[in-house]
């Protein structure tokens, strides 16, 4: 018998203090429609995970979605402009200066189908959720937020996953606890090391990509979900001397 294979999923995730919501702001974005920005029934299921989870995962968090660029870095806001759209619905959406902002709950947007839409040119842009707990340093993440992070996108790209997984998901209670998985997320910067720490437990995560990506224990249960994820950040290369 074949062993069965291993799927490997990037959560690319960063850890940047929120900004302030600037004001709405008129929208001007070509009706051309980018396939990495989901339809907005795709995007409500995350919304709908998030209502259904974060009370057991990330009770005091709040979720936004933030924009990357296509090779992994945090999208500058400035000139980006993004809108909900359909035939007769245009609703635009504000970005803060991180690239993040909120997606509404529209019936009007749903009944329309609606997209999202940008004013950029196709493939330059992901989006990811971003859910976080106050309180936790800057150089940690909180597991609870992490596993319900990886339940909302999981939730908005469900068709994107292989139907041998489906399959699986649904005995393992969902695609972010399936053994034959392996869920990493990209650091902020690169680290020289990233431990799970709960009490006076800890242990070293497997770190990929030269210390730009971590794996978190997402599906082992013994982490409770206040278990942290501290990273340490490799130091910058020195000046190179005249």
């Amino acid at each position: 018998m074949k062993p069965f294979p291993i799927m490997v999923v990037l959560l690319t995730m960063s850890i940047p203090a929120f900004a302030q919501e600037s004001p709405a702001e008129q929208v001007q974005v070509s009706n051309v429609k980018d396939p990495e920005l989901q339809p907005y029934r795709h995007m409500l299921r995350g919304l709908d995970v998030w209502d259904e989870q974060h009370a057991r995962l990330a009770p005091q968090a709040s979720l936004r979605f933030e924009l990357w660029t296509r090779d992994g870095k945090m999208a500058n806001a400035e000139g980006l402009q993004l809108r909900l759209a359909g035939n007769a619905v245009d609703i635009a959406l504000p970005l803060d200066q991180d690239a993040t902002f909120v997606l509404p709950r529209s019936e009007e947007a749903l009944a329309d189908n609606a997209d999202l839409l940008m004013n950029r040119k196709k493939d330059q842009f992901r989006w990811r959720p971003r859910i976080r707990t106050p309180g936790v340093p800057a150089n940690a993440r909180r597991l609870g937020d992490l596993r319900l992070e990886c339940e909302v996108r999981a939730a908005v790209r469900k068709e994107e996953i292989p139907l041998l997984y489906r399959a699986g998901a649904v005995a393992a209670g969902g695609i972010c606890k399936l053994p034959m998985t392996a869920y990493l997320y990209r650091a902020p910067q690169r680290l020289l090391s990233a431990v799970v720490v709960s009490g006076e437990r800890k242990s070293g995560l497997p770190l990929r990509e030269d210390g730009h990506v971590f794996q978190p224990p997402l599906r082992d249960t013994s982490w409770d979900n206040d278990a942290l994820v501290v990273y340490t950040f490799a130091e910058p290369a020195p000046a190179a001397t005249p």
